[in-house]
């Protein structure tokens, strides 16, 4: 074989590389516009729609203020509910597990701490409320943390 037949072919091939690279880019964009946003919007329930405007709405109760808690148990609760978040759209517990507030922390034990608080709200089936959730995952991170 001649050299220049072993470069066409060599050529030939390439340039077919990347038009099917070029393709599959394509293909998995699209695939990827068409799911829903990690950040959905909250559907609206279809109770409040079915009251009509006229009627008064009972007073809610009076919330007590939620205590400060320690920025590390807060960040516990952001990761907390965006697994659930993302549980929720569908997204793989990878995904989940490579968030910013994980993948960035430096320190090896709170890296772990974060990833266990994820993995376990990842793989919860039940819903909470915000206020619930927010008691629960600070509950659970003020119990996990070294005594002073």
């Amino acid at each position: 074989m001649s050299v220049f037949l072993r470069w066409g072919i060599f050529g030939i091939l390439g340039v077919a590389a990347l038009l099917y690279a070029y393709n599959a880019s394509k293909r998995v964009a699209q695939t990827h516009a068409g799911k829903p946003a990690v950040m959905a919007v909250k559907p609206s329930d279809p109770s409040e729609r079915a009251e009509p405007e006229e009627t008064v709405a009972p007073a809610a109760p009076i919330a007590e203020p939620q205590p400060a808690a320690p920025a590390q148990c807060e960040t516990e609760l952001v990761v907390a509910q965006r697994a659930i978040a993302l549980k929720q759209a569908g997204e793989p517990l990878d995904r989940v597990l490579r968030m910013q507030e994980i993948a960035w922390e430096e320190a090896p034990e709170r890296r772990t701490r974060l990833e266990q608080v994820a993995t376990r709200w990842y793989g919860y089936e039940g819903s909470f409320q915000p206020g619930a959730l927010r008691i629960a995952v600070i509950s659970d991170c003020r119990q996990s943390a070294p005594a002073p």
